[in-house]
């Protein structure tokens, strides 16, 4: 439990989330936290496939819960004329401009964006962060319990590509508010196009001296969930955790799902 002595829920994300703690603990290094099994170099070797290596592409790509996270961007940047980032907690949209802006003491994504660009093969670095940030065209308010998660956003076509990582199954307490919340999201996606999500069912993790709580969704309620969502063509990417429960980041699992809008 956390040094008060209780775990956080999703409630509690408005009052007791610190992104600058979060972004030193689990994306300070490319190769992820300790605990975190491999999950990082993961999550972004799944993203470089779905962009760079299958090409998938279009006008308007949008990412629901980014959170203070700028990572899922790397490899898409060069594939959509507008990307939006999206969370619903003030402090991770600053933590996002503030990067945007290049403000001192926004967080330093060098490291993550090299790790990619050496799967790409070179070493632009510097090029590629200009161009995320010429890609990155807003930072808005989501909540995925809405049945329009960006309403009120002056944003009202549907996208080519959604993207979700670490997001549905940190807010969603019940499978019934997970599909809901899942329904809702994909109703950004116009017809044919391409929804990723990163799902990592967990029962706990910390940030800075606080402990969230989770839910262990089962894998098999994961890969179904999607057919309630219009989603077809699904394609599954699995990294288990083999290793002893750990404090920081207990989970089981993490899960990329790669579809098609119906």
């Amino acid at each position: 439990m956390s040094m008060e002595g209780r775990y956080y829920t999703a409630a509690d994300y408005h009052d007791h989330f610190n992104p600058n703690a979060y972004l030193n603990t689990y994306y300070s290094d490319p190769e992820g936290h300790p605990d975190d099994a491999g999950i990082l170099p993961f999550i972004m070797e799944q993203l470089h496939k779905l962009f760079y290596k299958e090409g998938v592409s279009g006008d308007r790509l949008i990412d629901i819960g980014s959170g203070p996270c700028v990572y899922s961007f790397v490899s898409a940047c060069n594939n959509f004329k507008e990307i939006i980032a999206s969370d619903y907690i003030e402090v991770n949209r600053k933590a996002t401009r503030q990067w945007l802006n290049k403000e001192p003491g926004c967080f330093n994504w060098k490291p993550i964006i090299e790790r990619v660009c050496s799967l790409e093969g070179h070493s632009n670095i510097e090029e590629r962060e200009k161009k995320m940030r010429e890609a990155i065209k807003d930072v808005i308010h989501c909540d995925v319990h809405q049945s329009n998660p960006i309403a009120g956003s002056p944003y009202k076509d549907p996208f080519d590509c959604v993207l979700t990582l670490c997001c549905l199954e940190s807010v969603s307490t019940t499978k019934e508010s997970y599909i809901q919340a899942l329904q809702n999201v994909t109703s950004l996606l116009k017809s044919g196009g391409t929804f990723f999500q990163f799902v990592q069912p967990f029962r706990s993790y910390t940030v800075g001296d606080k402990k969230f709580a989770g839910v262990l969704f089962d894998q098999k309620f994961l890969e179904d969930a999607p057919l309630q969502a219009s989603l077809t063509d699904m394609k599954f990417a699995i990294r288990r955790n083999t290793g002893d429960r750990a404090s920081t980041l207990d989970f089981e699992f993490g899960m990329t799902i790669v579809a098609k809008k119906i």
